[in-house]
């Protein structure tokens, strides 16, 4: 019944635990970012674009995907999967027409 149920429920995450998590999980989007700038930046670099441009293009695609990525955390999970609708109508108790019969 709720939080009156009796059982205990599971301690908290100790402070330091939970500052790991939260720093790995954005040392990941800045990798990413990073990544990302760095492609923009020799791409732009071999397409002939000057550097002062080229880095300015590499920062900005380096910031659009932190941000896109702390953003997307964000969202909720997808849905959980629907079953198959039923092959017969509700409340109808014969089989489905394709069904084998048992009386050949």
């Amino acid at each position: 019944m709720g939080r009156h149920d009796g059982r205990r429920s599971a301690p908290p995450t100790p402070w330091y635990r939970r500052a790991a998590l939260t720093a790995l999980r954005w040392l990941g989007r800045l990798a990413l970012g990073a990544l990302a700038g760095g492609v923009v930046l020799g791409a732009t670099l071999w397409a002939g674009t000057s550097w002062q441009s080229a880095r300015l293009l590499g920062a900005a695609a380096g910031v659009l995907v932190v941000v896109a990525a702390a953003l997307a955390a964000t969202l909720p999970g997808p849905a959980p999967s629907v079953a198959p609708p039923s092959r017969t109508r509700p409340g109808d108790p014969s089989p489905p027409r394709d069904a084998p019969r048992s009386d050949r």
